[in-house]
């Protein structure tokens, strides 16, 4: 019992001392707690160590305890489940919470109410900070400027244990699938969870207006760069690309102008893990693609204030700059234009029968009072020879990465599997001792020989050297595999055929 109250201690001084909870509401703190651990007492404990920053660990030395003593199960989605559960008790109620964000706004500023959210959100471990920095991370440069690279390590895989006891909730018809609808929808803030769904208890979420629209405003647990937010529609209905989503963007830039904000395509192959809600992410990071200088600039006769460029970029990307009502006029020209834009000569085809296979990433952000918009065009058809997609990555890049190339790696961040970590320590170990040969013989590595052998042939490796080249090539072979999404490749067809689109703007014939 001494440990657990230390522990219970641990966390009471930790939410007293960060204002999650009052002094006075200690032992009211104190008793939801030892219910859940259904312990019939509490003695506090003086504490005498530094508390930590965010309080992780001490949950986890809770929910150690719980699983111990056969209060919940000793897997890892039931000890995430109660440790949001404890959490959920020192942050206050959603409306009371949306008070408080609301009240800063008004009394300092929006970024001053962001930091907040942010803040409390890593304080209730909603946001996953101690995972996240397990992250590997680097920057390399390319040719295009530079390039941000992780391997994802932050997010959990699930047991076998876990998959089988999803399965057998699938076989009895109780999978939780139906409430929430996705990971998205407004009732996941303060669901408990499940084997098959996270836990939202201290989840807490900001209403705003977009376009006359509710829509809510939240941080992904597993931030993929500074301040990753989620905005998402009230409503569980598929994403849609349309005139009003470029309307919706800078109305989120009204609100949050120290952010950007993009959207992932709305098509399968190029679109993002989730269609099945609408949704936008964006954050308080300048990626790479942002920093992209414009090589080609031309003009729009409808809107002769507007300044207009292509991006020197892996994808075809037209950056606008101008005010709000000539953006938001251009972007509607140009995507209406590019639903329905075909060019034989350079494979674009922009319906298969009813199927429409054009769409773009749009990305926007505010710069002084102007606003900038990009605009990625995208086409999702696909082939006999290119089953996966004309335009999607090449299969011989998929030993680094197989999963579409969603909004974040348009921006120019490549988010690699977990896997990886293994892998290339591995491939890097034959590659110094001159072993590459052997990948082949092993089915975990042998997808990795082909390009392995490439790299012995270029390098000379040393244990002093290797990690080095490792990131650079990887980073290398990553943009390799983003070129492949280009609609209008980096080449003289290529160019070609993007100034045959931009003609088309300006009601000339493609």
């Amino acid at each position: 019992m001494q440990d657990i109250n230390a522990s219970i201690s641990r966390l009471l001084d930790y939410a007293v001392k960060n204002k999650m909870i009052a002094e006075s509401d200690r032992l009211w703190a104190a008793n939801a707690i030892i219910a859940k651990l259904k312990l019939p007492s509490f003695t506090q404990v003086k504490i005498k160590e530094k508390l930590p920053k965010y309080p992780r660990q001490i949950l986890s030395d809770i929910s150690t305890f719980a699983a111990e003593n056969k209060i919940i199960q000793d897997l890892p989605f039931s000890k995430d489940i109660f440790e949001n559960s404890i959490m959920g008790i020192f942050l206050q109620r959603p409306s009371d919470f949306v008070k408080t964000f609301q009240e800063i706004a008004a009394k300092k500023n929006i970024k001053a109410a962001t930091d907040y959210l942010y803040e409390k959100e890593c304080q209730s471990c909603y946001i996953k900070v101690q995972e996240i920095e397990k992250n590997i991370v680097w920057k390399s440069k390319t040719k295009y400027g530079s390039i941000d690279i992780a391997i994802n390590l932050s997010k959990p895989e699930k047991t076998p244990q876990e998959i089988a006891l999803i399965k057998e909730l699938g076989a009895k018809g109780l999978a939780e699938n139906s409430y929430p609808k996705c990971l998205l929808c407004r009732e996941n803030e303060g669901f408990e969870g499940g084997a098959s769904i996270a836990p939202k208890n201290n989840l807490r979420l900001i209403p705003l207006k977009l376009d006359g629209e509710t829509w809510y405003f939240q941080f992904s647990p597993y931030v993929y760069y500074k301040e990753h937010c989620i905005v998402f529609d009230s409503r569980h209905k598929d994403m849609e690309i349309k005139s009003k989503t470029f309307a919706k963007l800078l109305d989120f830039l009204d609100n949050f102008p120290h952010y950007f904000i993009g959207s992932n395509a709305d098509l399968p192959i190029v679109g993002g893990s989730i269609l099945n809600h609408d949704h936008y992410q964006g954050g308080n990071y300048i990626f790479p693609m942002h920093k992209a200088a414009v090589k080609k600039t031309f003009k729009l006769k409808k809107f002769p204030r507007l300044k207009c460029g292509i991006l020197n970029w892996h994808l075809s990307v037209i950056r606008l700059n101008g005010n709000r009502k000539d953006i938001l006029g251009a972007s509607s020209l140009i995507f209406e234009r590019w639903k329905k834009y075909s060019d034989a000569k350079a494979e674009i085809e922009a319906f298969s029968g009813d199927i429409r296979h054009n769409t773009l990433n749009p990305f926007a952000k505010k710069i002084g009072d102007a606003f900038q918009m990009d605009l990625a065009l995208r086409n999702n058809r696909t082939s006999q020879q290119f089953p996966e997609g004309i335009f999607h990555t090449d299969p011989k890049y998929y030993h680094l990465k197989r999963e579409n190339m969603g909004l974040i790696e348009v921006l120019g961040r490549g988010i690699l599997p977990p896997r990886l970590k293994d892998e290339l320590q591995r491939v890097k170990e034959s590659l110094i001792d001159g072993s590459v040969e052997n990948l082949k013989c092993d089915a975990s590595f042998a997808k990795h020989y082909p390009w392995a052998k490439e790299l012995s042939a270029k390098y000379v490796f040393s244990a002093e050297n290797a990690e080095k080249i490792m990131r650079a090539e990887i980073a290398a072979r990553f943009c390799q595999a983003l070129d492949c999404c280009a609609v209008f490749k980096q080449n003289k067809n290529g160019e070609e055929a993007f100034d045959r689109f931009i003609n088309s703007l300006n009601g000339c014939k493609s």
